[in-house]
């Protein structure tokens, strides 16, 4: 029950090249093409996700004195450690703002009602400043989280356990209320005459897919590397059944956004589909859909594929990519020219380095500590799961 984690060393050079892979292709872009930084928006907001949705699902089960998910606790935890990496890449977003935000141009807004209206709130000056409340805000009230989880392992006092829950609360109101605003800020507003009021909601289901699936991921990885013989099929169970419900909630949301402007009739609002569901986009839409919910919907739809490892990592890595292309349709539309989606090595050469530096974070930081958080008072009965 020990037993720590070390990254193979053949792991660790595939990591590390994927990378380079990724460093090298920002800096060629930021040299020699504007695209990089719809890229590198797309980027810093996946990474965070991945962040996010760590500490958010380690946080969901204390407060629910949820038991299950202690045997995999420390999974979720290490994923809080991307958070930095999301912190830097939001930095450099602010560096080509003026390539992504049609509100930095001031010439635009002086002639424009709407965006002048706006200007208090979308301007450089309050943009920038914001970026390091949000990440604050979630460092402050998920770090103790942390610390109390690990502590707790160090003393086996159970007061951690409590305090924790009682941080875990703080951060679900304090952090998502960031985690909605942010949204708003930084995707929403790359169209800033267009506004949903269930935005941060669509972005907080995309996200929790994802972070879901990459947890699947790398729980049966480690399984398989023999490291966290812990793991029960039960365990794979209750988290594809979290996959399974997210992976409907999207779709949900997804539809909500469309049924509310159709319902309330607001022909103004329509242009932000409009963008996205004809013409070369159109496509994309369909891919969308596929990619986030009908394929992997049908896959988890048995008993049996929730349970087995192969059909969970076939879904795991579909919703990866599928999230990869959802913010893909949120950012890339109003940036390109002629409206045509572009998939180019530069779309490949980022996507390479953030699976590979949100890999080898994560994995760095389940190396430092044991995998199984053997002191907490609800081990036995995570241990004992039967679904």
């Amino acid at each position: 029950m020990d037993t720590k984690f070390k990254i193979e060393q053949s792991l660790f050079k595939k990591l590390s090249i994927a990378t380079v892979i990724g460093l090298i292709t920002i800096i060629f872009g930021i040299v020699f093409t504007d695209r990089i930084w719809p890229n590198i928006l797309l980027a810093a907001w996946y990474v965070t996700g991945i962040g996010f949705s760590g500490i958010m699902f380690v946080a969901i089960h204390y407060v629910s004195n949820a038991g299950w998910a202690v045997a995999i606790r420390r999974i979720p935890e290490a994923m809080f450690s991307v958070l930095g990496i999301g912190f830097i890449l939001m930095v450099l977003v602010v560096l080509g703002a003026h390539h992504i935000y049609e509100w930095t141009h001031l010439d635009v807004v002086a002639n424009d009602p709407i965006l002048l209206g706006k200007q208090p709130w979308l301007n450089m000056t309050s943009f920038t400043i914001r970026i390091p409340i949000y990440f604050g805000i979630w460092y402050l009230f998920g770090k103790p989280i942390l610390n109390h989880s690990r502590k707790q392992d160090e003393t086996g006092d159970p007061s951690h356990t409590k305090k924790a829950m009682r941080w875990s609360a703080a951060f679900l109101y304090l952090g998502g209320i960031a985690f909605v605003i942010s949204s708003f800020d930084w995707i929403m507003s790359v169209e800033p005459h267009w506004f949903s009021t269930i935005f941060g909601f669509y972005n907080f289901a995309g996200m929790f897919n994802a972070g879901l699936a990459f947890m699947i991921i790398l729980l049966i990885y480690l399984r398989r590397s023999g490291f966290l013989p812990e793991l029960k099929n039960d365990h794979l169970h209750e988290l594809g059944r979290y996959l399974f419900a997210f992976t409907t909630f999207w779709v949900y949301i997804w539809f909500c956004q469309h049924m509310l402007i159709w319902y309330a009739n607001l022909p103004e609002e329509t242009g932000y589909y409009l963008l996205r569901h004809f013409g070369a986009f159109g496509v994309l839409t369909v891919v969308n859909i596929l990619l986030n919910w009908l394929i992997p919907f049908t896959i988890l739809l048995f008993r049996k594929s929730k349970r087995t490892e192969k059909p969970l990592i076939l879904a795991s890595g579909i919703v990866l990519i599928g999230h990869w292309t959802d913010l893909y349709m949120m950012i890339f539309p109003p940036l390109l020219p002629e409206n045509v989606p572009v998939f180019g090595l530069l779309e490949i050469g980022v996507f390479i380095g953030i699976a590979g530096i949100i890999c080898w974070t994560v994995l760095g930081s389940l190396s430092k500590w044991g995998l199984i958080p053997k002191n907490d008072p609800y081990l036995e009965e995570s241990l004992k799961l039967k679904t």
